[in-house]
């Protein structure tokens, strides 16, 4: 469609509002987050990673019974299929955790709706399906592409806890479930940010639940986004010391480039989720006995606000939590999906309860008229 020549463009749809949802509230003039309307510091504090989710997935907070039978659906649907498991050990070597998540994921999309199934139905199972396997399918990987054996998922353990026991091979102490289950929280939804917009779009063509999260997982793979977390551990180890961090951080400052980790598109001021990993990050690194990344963070921080004035995100102090709890660095991103899921299906639903075709426009730009040139016509 022609546009006027004064059509004004935001670049990367920055404030512009496109949808209103009853899901989670930003303030990043004030560094407030909230799910449902209860604030991050609580749910942080007082929740877990099941509880979040229903909450996000229902509007309210489970009771006793809700809670329970909602742990057990989503246990039932942790162990994966044995032809998933199959897939995962014919990837080829050297493929990238993100990339092998999505391409599960797309896989468990596969399987049909079951007989008099409604539409509505098949998705409601496919959300615990995918919420409950995908953190089963990264720390599978992970023990299949370094030759160990995979660990079944235990239906005694929750999400965090099953995570850790499924990358490490062994149940975890309580102090790095607590630390993952928090950080799980964190991830678990932000609003309309890229990767929750893709699943929304796809959503929007009443394409499946499935396709909707497998777009999502796509998006959230880039560096600037899912992938940050990643490029953050890079980034400490490169630094190596905290007494390279001002040479380093001047010398990517004198040539233009980012400091990643930092800076946000909504915050204006510390991202409160970010100021919650910082202290997780300071009780396990104090009960592991080694602040080095941490302190090298903390310094690298410490610079950019003195030289930049800019405050750290979720994924400069999670890429901290993460290490001390044996991620692999090329694995961040992949943990960032497996709780940003639940998320992601918050909007999924909401979209479906609500539709329209997303169906933007863009001004062209090109020339107006160009007259075809027959092929043996040409330069």
């Amino acid at each position: 469609m022609a546009m006027a020549a004064t059509t004004e463009i935001e670049r990367g749809l920055e404030g512009v509002v496109i949808a209103k949802s009853a899901i989670t509230f930003i303030d990043g003039e004030r560094g407030i987050l909230r799910y449902r309307g209860i604030d991050i510091n609580e749910l942080a504090a007082k929740s877990n990673f099941e509880e979040t989710t229903y909450l996000l997935w229902n509007g309210n907070l489970p009771n006793k019974a809700q809670l329970s039978e909602f742990k057990r659906q989503l246990a039932a649907h942790r162990p994966l299929p044995a032809e998933v498991l199959k897939l995962l050990r014919g990837i080829p070597k050297g493929a990238i955790p993100m990339e092998v998540a999505r391409t599960a994921v797309s896989y468990m999309a596969l399987f049909p709706r079951k007989k008099r199934e409604t539409f509505d139905g098949f998705n409601r199972r496919k959300s615990l399906q995918l919420t409950g396997t995908l953190a089963t399918i990264v720390a599978s990987y992970e023990r299949i592409r370094k030759g160990k054996t995979t660990t079944k998922p235990d239906p005694r353990l929750g999400h965090a806890a099953n995570f850790l026991y499924g990358l490490w091979g062994k149940k975890p102490d309580e102090q790095s479930r607590a630390a993952f289950d928090t950080l799980s929280i964190l991830y678990a939804d932000h609003e309309m940010n890229a990767s929750t917009f893709a699943a929304v779009v796809a959503t929007s063509t009443l394409a499946d639940l499935g396709g909707a999260v497998t777009s999502a997982i796509a998006t959230l793979a880039g560096p600037l986004h899912g992938g940050s977390n990643q490029r953050v551990m890079e980034m400490l180890e490169e630094i190596g010391s905290t007494e390279k961090v001002e040479a380093y951080v001047d010398s990517e400052l004198a040539a233009g480039r980012r400091i990643m980790g930092f800076g946000h598109r909504i915050y204006k001021t510390y991202d409160p989720r970010a100021r919650i990993l910082k202290t997780i990050a300071e009780k396990l690194t104090e009960g592991r006995g080694s602040r080095k990344w941490l302190d090298v963070a903390e310094e690298v921080e410490k610079v950019v606000m003195e030289k930049r004035k800019l405050w750290p995100n979720i994924e400069f102090y999670a890429a901290v939590v993460l290490n001390a709890l044996g991620v692999p660095r090329d694995v961040m991103p992949a943990v960032f999906a497996c709780n940003r899921i639940s998320g992601w299906i918050a909007h999924i639903y909401e979209q479906y309860a609500d539709n329209r075709l997303i169906r933007p426009l863009t001004e062209y730009v090109g020339p107006a008229q160009v007259p075809y040139v027959p092929i043996d016509q040409r330069s």
